[in-house]
């Protein structure tokens, strides 16, 4: 896991424009730098119930996967958030099987990769209290400095995504020329931007232009 970066839950936040659309913050555990990833309601309520949040006497699949999970001796000990095409987030969770000791016998460990949707990745991370990781590439690629709870240029000077240094002024109005000329990589970045700043129209014309070029 050394060439991963470690992540934590920063919070999960409504969108007041568009209905059952959330975002799910994920933070560098030392750093300015967040994931957003959009995720549906099902899996928002799900993970804030297992964050102690919300809906706490109510009963979701994770926590059935969970239940399953302790009674045949499988432990999660990972999630990677490995890929991100398209906008869209790409995870895996690894498994562990088998336990140290039963009936006085060693019993060989197995593990397992299996590949999830990210928001059930995380859900079942955060029951298992499992570490998050993703890679320094979609990092580099998704991720958005913030700065006292705003998303900000890096380099703080006004960025190809539309982001000002002093009045954080998002430009909606990126033509479809503008698109097409920008990068994979600025792309994914703007897509990212627009969805923090919950400008959902920008976001379904960057996802038709990196669904174009798929």
């Amino acid at each position: 896991m050394d060439q991963l970066i470690r992540l934590n839950i920063r919070g999960i936040s409504l969108s007041q424009i568009q209905s059952g659309i959330y975002v799910l913050l994920l933070e560098e555990e030392y750093g300015k730098i967040k994931l957003p990833i959009i995720i549906e309601s099902l899996q928002a309520q799900s993970i804030a119930s297992a964050l102690g949040k919300k809906d706490l006497d109510r009963s979701f699949t994770h926590d059935l996967f969970l239940s399953f999970a302790k009674e045949f001796h499988i432990r999660l000990k990972a999630v990677v958030i490995y890929k991100l095409v398209n906008g869209i987030f790409f995870s895996s969770i690894l498994l562990e099987e088998g336990v140290d000791i039963e009936e006085g016998k060693k019993i060989e460990k197995k593990e397992h990769k299996i590949d999830s949707k990210t928001s059930d990745a995380i859900a079942l991370a955060v029951r298992f209290q499992a570490p998050i990781y993703t890679t320094r590439e979609i990092f580099d690629k998704a991720g958005i400095y913030f700065e006292n709870g705003f998303p900000i240029d890096k380099e703080n000077q006004t960025s190809d995504t539309g982001i000002e240094k002093n009045n954080l002024l998002f430009f909606k109005e990126k033509s479809k020329q503008d698109l097409e000329n920008m990068t994979e990589k600025d792309l994914n970045t703007l897509l990212n931007h627009a969805v923090v700043n919950e400008c959902y129209e920008l976001a379904a014309r960057i996802k038709k232009e990196l669904d174009r070029r798929e």
